[in-house]
């Protein structure tokens, strides 16, 4: 039967997420700049485009190196208060600005945590970090790294994954960073394959159904000629990638340049409303965080990013109308070629159907669907690839989401 719920009714096609475990995975790619990415073939991370938060307007505010780079975007603070300034990450202050992950393990001390590099100062001179596992490879072994990701993948406690690959950046010192330079594009759309395996072990995950990840793709910063350190816009013009279970696309343009720390003319209140590598710690401990009596607004760790979560990743919608619930019942589960569905629709109302990969990508969707009587829809999924997927299911005004597999 159909049961009543009032106020407050969580009615999102997704709202099953709120009580699924959080987790993030980071993945960070050194050296690629804007002009290049956009110019370049890569369909993996098209793809988390196609179903989240982007921007290629973002705006370096500080030290076009690596060090200082990747400390804002681990430490969700610039490099005046983490105090890295070159790449032997000497002057830094780690203890008052940690790392995002031993912020996250502060509140939530279960989380475990793993980071995978290429570039071996960023496990060696770093610390305060939280990680619970810490793995180098070597330099533009992007295969070592796509092998050690894979394996914790498979470990269903995994929480927190960052891998880094500095394959594009050392592609763009030996010959180049440049859009024009064939090599350069190529060590991008490498890259992108790598992080193609990535997900392919991510969406593999026996529990992936029942997990609420968050993906974050970033770079730490451009380059011009062989080099980069400096203030141009090939150094400083960034971009990131925020993608969720939600199967939205948003695209943030017409960034106003915040200026730069280094440059001087720092203007922290653009700074605020506009997309930078400060964000990605605060949109990974919001996510984290939500459901928790903690906040990365928490005016003691004075951090300079600001979350993107509510634009790639949606919290359960809130209704204040009082709503039938949906009951369906699905055969077979995992499907191959038919999936059936079973309903009641006393009052005949319209019915359709919408299906999602879980990139988040809708792949199948019908409006006015024709049942067979008035209770039940085939429906053909012959054509999708195996894998798992999610229903969203409505009748008139009311919906449900169910998850099932195709084999």
């Amino acid at each position: 039967m159909k049961s009543t719920i009032t106020l407050l009714l969580i009615i999102c096609s997704f709202a099953a997420l709120a009580s699924q475990p959080r987790k993030v995975l980071i993945i960070g790619i050194d050296g690629v700049r804007t002009d290049a990415l956009q110019q370049a073939n890569t369909p993996n991370i098209d793809a988390l485009i196609a179903s989240g938060f982007y921007t290629y307007e973002s705006w370096h505010e500080g030290i076009t190196v690596s060090g200082p780079s990747w400390s804002t975007i681990m430490c969700g603070v610039e490099f005046p208060k983490h105090g890295v300034t070159s790449n032997s990450y000497s002057g830094s202050n780690y203890n008052q600005y940690p790392y995002f992950t031993r912020r996250a393990k502060d509140c939530l001390p279960n989380l475990y945590e793993v980071q995978i590099v290429q570039w071996a100062p960023m496990s060696d001179n770093v610390y305060n970090d939280g990680w619970d596992q810490k793995i180098k490879v070597c330099d533009g072994c992007g295969a070592n790294s796509v092998s050690a990701a894979q394996t914790q993948l498979a470990n269903p406690n995994l929480d927190v994954l960052f891998v880094y690959f500095d394959e594009c950046d050392l592609t763009g010192h030996s010959i180049g960073f440049n859009p024009a330079n064939p090599a350069y594009i190529a060590a991008i759309q490498t890259v992108d394959g790598h992080v193609g395996s990535i997900l392919n072990a991510l969406y593999s995950r026996p529990n992936y159904a029942n997990e609420d990840w968050i993906i974050l793709l970033t770079t730490d910063h451009g380059g011009i000629g062989t080099g980069h350190g400096g203030n141009t816009n090939s150094e400083r013009k960034i971009w990131w990638v925020g993608s969720g279970n939600n199967p939205i696309s948003k695209q943030l343009t017409n960034v106003t340049d915040p200026g730069s720390y280094a440059m001087g003319n720092h203007n922290a209140q653009v700074a605020l409303s506009n997309p930078s590598q400060a964000d990605i710690a605060v949109t990974a401990l919001d996510h984290l965080f939500r459901g928790t009596n903690c906040n990365p607004t928490d005016p003691s760790w004075n951090l300079d990013g600001t979350s993107w979560l509510d634009s790639l990743h949606s919290d359960p919608i809130v209704s204040t109308e009082e709503i039938q619930e949906v009951l369906i019942k699905m055969y077979p589960n995992p499907a191959t070629d038919i999936l059936s569905i079973w309903f009641e629709n006393k009052e005949n109302e319209p019915l359709s159907y919408v299906i999602y990969n879980l990139q988040g990508m809708a792949v199948k969707e019908e409006e006015n669907a024709a049942a067979m009587n008035s209770s039940k829809l085939n429906v053909d999924v012959s054509k999708l690839r195996r894998g798992n997927y999610l229903l969203k299911f409505q009748i008139g005004g009311k919906l449900v989401t169910k998850s099932f597999t195709v084999e």
